[in-house]
C-alpha cells in the first residue's frame, strides 16, 4: 500500500495522458476554426495572426500537423497577455487600450459566425485551465507569463464562461507565427527540435531571466516524499547511486528499487562530466536548452527541485521523443547549471531567443556575436557539420515528422550506456 502511495505522489507531477489529449482536441478544433473563418473572413488574419493560406496548408498536411499538434504545448496564444487586461474582460470594466484594440480589428460577423467564436473560445478556455490545474508547467504549455498563469488559477472558469458570452473577441491566436516556420513547414523540414525553438522564440518566458535552483541536496524532506521523489527519479531512468547520493539514502535501496520498477539493474560506469556534450551539436544544444527553459520555469512556480525536474524531463521526452538525451544527461546538466559556469544563457543576437552557450574554454561565445542553432542555420541545414555530428548522413526522408501524436515515456538505459 505504501509502495503504491509513493508512485501517486511522483506521478502527480506528470502530465496525465487525458489533458495530453484535450490538448491535441484543442490544437486541431481552433486550427480547423480557424481555417473555416479566416475563409469567409480575410480581415480576421490581422486578430489571429496567421493568414488562411498557411494554416490550410498546415492543417491538410497529416504528418507535420500530427508533429505539431501532438505535442505537449498548446499552440495558440492568449490574445490578452497580461492580468489586467483579463481583469478588465471578466468584470466588463472599461476596457484596456488593448481590448479596445481588439474590439476595433473584429469585423461585423452574423450570428452564426458569432456563435462559431464563442464556441472556438469556450474550448480555449476548456484546455487553458486542464492545462492550469494540472500541470506545474502551464506558463510555458500555454505561452503565458507565469504572473498570467497565477491570476487565471485564482479566478473560477465560470466567470470566464459569462464573459464569453457578453463580449466577441477571440481569446487566441496562433503560436508560431514566425515566417520562417511557416517555410520550413511548408517544405516539409520541420522536426521536434525546430517546433521547440519556434515554441521558445515565441513565449514571454525567458531562461535567462527565471530563477536559478541554488545548490541540489539538503532537502527538507519526509521520509515519505523523500522515497517518492525518489521513485519517481527512478522512473526517469536516472541512475541509482545518483538518487542515493541527492537524497542521502543507501545506494543499495535505490539499486533495489530500481531493480523492482524496471526490471534491470542500474546502469553502472562513468557518471557524465562533460560540459562541452551539450553543445556538440544544434539538436544537443536545443534539448539542453529547452530542458533548461522547463526545469526553470516550474522553479519560477515555486515548484521544489525535484519537482521541477520531474516535470522538466516529462514534457521533453513527450516532446522529442526517444531521441531525447539520456536520463543521467539530464540529471548533470540540471544540477552543474546551478553551481558550475561551464555554461551559460546568452540571447541569440538575431532572434533574441535564449540559449545554453558555452562560457569555457576552449571556445566561450560572446554575447554579442552568439547565434541559435536555428538562426545560423544549423537545425534547417541537413549537411550542417553541427547537425551531421550528431546525426550522421542526411537522408531522403526524415523519420522525425513521422513520430506518433504522443510520446509516451519509455526507457533509454540503451542509451544511457552508450553515453
Amino acid at each position: 500500500m505504501k509502495q503504491r502511495q509513493t508512485e501517486v505522489l511522483s506521478d502527480q507531477f506528470l502530465l496525465p495522458n487525458w489533458v495530453l489529449d484535450r490538448i491535441m482536441s484543442a490544437n486541431f478544433r481552433l486550427t480547423t476554426y480557424m481555417v473555416n473563418s479566416l475563409a469567409v473572413t480575410k480581415d480576421l488574419a490581422a486578430v489571429f495572426d496567421t493568414e488562411h493560406e498557411d494554416i490550410a496548408k498546415l492543417r491538410d498536411d497529416y504528418e507535420t500537423a500530427s508533429l505539431i499538434f501532438g505535442t505537449p504545448f498548446v499552440t495558440f496564444l492568449p490574445t490578452l497577455p497580461s492580468a489586467e487586461d483579463w481583469r478588465c474582460y471578466i468584470e466588463g470594466r472599461t476596457p484596456t487600450a488593448l481590448i479596445s484594440k481588439l474590439e476595433g480589428m473584429m469585423p461585423g460577423l452574423t450570428l452564426v459566425q458569432s456563435m462559431q467564436l464563442e464556441q472556438a473560445n469556450r474550448a480555449y478556455i476548456t484546455a487553458l485551465y486542464d492545462v492550469l490545474n494540472m500541470s506545474l508547467l502551464a506558463a510555458p504549455l500555454l505561452g503565458m507569463s507565469v504572473e498570467l498563469a497565477e491570476y487565471l488559477r485564482s479566478v473560477p472558469q465560470h466567470k470566464v464562461d459569462l464573459a464569453i458570452a457578453e463580449r466577441r473577441i477571440p481569446l487566441f491566436k496562433w503560436r508560431l507565427s514566425n515566417r520562417l516556420f511557416w517555410f520550413e513547414a511548408a517544405a516539409g523540414r520541420l522536426t521536434s527540435d525546430m517546433v521547440a525553438h519556434y515554441l521558445m522564440d515565441n513565449s514571454p518566458i525567458r531562461s535567462d531571466r527565471l530563477p536559478h535552483s541554488g545548490p541540489w541536496g539538503n532537502f527538507h524532506l519526509s521520509r515519505f516524499a523523500r522515497l517518492a521523489y525518489c521513485e519517481g527519479f527512478i522512473r526517469l531512468r536516472c541512475r541509482a547511486k545518483s538518487i542515493a547520493a541527492l537524497f542521502d539514502i543507501t545506494p543499495d535501496k535505490m539499486r533495489e528499487m530500481y531493480l523492482r520498477i524496471h526490471g534491470e539493474s542500474s546502469p553502472s560506469g562513468q557518471q557524465p562530466a562533460s560540459a562541452v556534450w551539450y553543445l556538440e551539436s544544434a539538436s544537443r544544444r536545443v534539448q539542453s536548452t529547452m530542458l533548461i527553459w522547463l526545469f526553470r520555469s516550474a522553479l519560477a512556480e515555486e515548484a521544489s527541485v525535484p519537482e521541477a525536474f520531474i516535470c522538466a524531463m516529462d514534457i521533453s521526452r513527450r516532446l522529442f521523443g526517444d531521441e531525447f538525451m539520456p536520463a543521467e544527461r539530464a540529471f548533470h546538466l540540471s544540477r552543474s547549471m546551478s553551481t558550475d559556469e561551464d555554461l551559460a544563457i546568452r540571447s541569440c543576437r538575431s532572434c533574441s531567443t535564449p540559449y545554453l552557450a558555452s562560457n569555457t574554454a576552449p571556445k566561450i561565445e560572446l554575447a554579442q556575436s552568439f547565434q541559435c542553432p536555428c538562426c545560423s542555420g544549423a537545425l534547417s541545414s541537413p549537411n550542417s557539420p553541427l547537425r551531421r555530428k550528431q546525426r550522421g548522413r542526411p537522408r531522403k526522408s526524415s523519420d522525425a515528422t513521422k513520430r506518433a501524436r504522443f510520446r509516451p515515456l519509455k526507457g533509454d538505459g540503451a542509451g544511457e550506456a552508450s553515453n
